[in-house]
């Protein structure tokens, strides 16, 4: 079952490689999503489906952060420039 599948996932990332190069675009992503399927067939003939588990729960968390941290920073720079600009136009108002 194991080789089958070995086999089946090396001809469809053959297949999309050259629907890649023949500029078909929808095929590409059907091969690539056949791609993904089959490699979570794989693992789990393999029974490595809980380090994958793993793995994707722990990339998920750092884009969460990332994007978390990417929020807060632009919020943060957003409050800066308004304070600064109340600061300028107290300043003209008193002038």
């Amino acid at each position: 079952m194991e080789v089958g599948l070995i086999i089946i996932l090396f001809l469809s990332n053959a297949l999309a490689l050259d629907c890649l190069y023949n500029h078909r675009i929808k095929t590409t992503g059907a091969l690539l999503i056949l791609n993904l399927c089959l490699t979570v067939a794989l693992a789990y003939q393999f029974e490595q489906m809980n380090k994958i588990v793993h793995l994707l729960l722990g990339l998920i968390a750092l884009i969460v952060l990332f994007f978390g941290i990417k929020f807060y920073l632009q919020k943060k720079k957003e409050q800066t420039i308004q304070k600064n600009d109340r600061m300028i136009e107290e300043k003209e108002d008193k002038l």
